[in-house]
């Protein structure tokens, strides 16, 4: 089958075969990436294209990581956002992450189990979310790095047990953080306030195969019940953290081709034709002719003006001068 290699792509190929650094190479290989034909006549050359991409990727990983201090208060973002698992002992935090993630924590009937941060990547649909299992934050004691991250999350689930003082155990940790100026909130409220960090949170019942969730939850923030034993729930957890992260999927398509739906771009709501484009390649932003828009424009295809906001799952066809 033939290629039918695009104009954009040649020159990207050019660029390429011009570089000099290696971020000079990853810039045009993107590119590359970006504008080649999706069809089987180019399967082998996409790649080839996304090995020379992930090699270029992981020695600059590299590079960064023999640069930096490490240490727990740390977890690079991975994903389509990052949430981390608050809760107080024996609360279910590490099965949680077991049954939802690839990750294998400690499992133990005894408190204090997780003593690190342990990442774990969540799958929904056609992206992955990261969830980072905490140690229990307790009155009598919490990790001083807990907070960092806590603060650097995009969401809070707050696991709770319901055969416990759930509600007491609630509000005990809202309070604990609230005293290093984190406020966990049902959303952002965008208040302005340097002192204080908002983060969203829900909260999550686990056992449920064992005891309902208390109703009186609710009053603090919207509760889903789950039971990781049986897997009841996680599928609306799924869902409903997808929903709470506030971020939508855009997928790209070329000129008279098909769109490709396996590799969606995730932008926050509110997030403009003009973002998508800068998400794609941030050159192309300079290079932009027109785009059209699938999904939320008044008809398929139709040219939209850059400041477009776009809607989950709308599909973009970007064409440059």
């Amino acid at each position: 089958m033939p290629a039918n290699l695009t104009p954009e792509f040649l020159k990207a190929r050019e660029r390429f075969r011009a570089a000099q650094t290696p971020e000079e190479k990853l810039a045009a290989l993107e590119e590359m990436l970006a504008t080649i034909p999706k069809h089987k006549g180019t399967d082998k050359m996409q790649a080839d294209i996304k090995r020379r991409i992930a090699k270029l990727r992981d020695a600059q990983q590299a590079g960064k990581k023999r640069g930096r201090r490490s240490g727990p208060d740390h977890i690079d973002r991975e994903g389509a956002g990052q949430v981390v698992l608050l809760g107080p002992p024996n609360s279910g935090k590490s099965s949680l992450l077991a049954a939802l993630t690839n990750a294998h924590p400690e499992i133990a009937d005894y408190p204090f189990s997780t003593v690190l941060p342990i990442p774990g990547m969540m799958e929904f649909e056609d992206i992955a979310i990261q969830l980072i299992d905490l140690p229990p934050v307790t009155a009598e004691y919490t990790e001083p790095w807990v907070y960092n991250l806590v603060r650097q999350a995009d969401l809070a689930l707050l696991v709770l047990d319901p055969t416990e003082a759930a509600q007491a155990a609630a509000e005990e940790i809202v309070l604990i953080l609230e005293e290093r100026h984190l406020r966990l909130v049902p959303a952002e409220s965008g208040v302005e306030d340097e002192r204080i960090k908002e983060v969203p949170c829900r909260i999550v019942v686990n056992k449920v195969d064992v005891a309902p969730a208390p109703d009186e939850l609710t009053e603090l923030f919207p509760v889903i019940p789950v039971s990781a034993r049986t897997g009841a729930g996680l599928e609306q957890l799924r869902a409903e953290v997808f929903q709470a992260l506030r971020i939508v999927r855009v997928y790209t398509k070329l000129p008279g081709k098909p769109p490709d739906m396996t590799e969606p771009y995730t932008l926050p709501e509110g997030a403009t034709v003009l973002d998508a484009v800068e998400a794609v390649h941030r050159e192309f932003a300079e290079r932009l002719k027109y785009v059209r828009v699938w999904g939320s424009s008044k008809f398929d295809g139709q040219q939209v003006p850059a400041d477009h906001v776009l809607k989950d799952k709308d599909i973009i066809e970007i064409h440059l001068a």
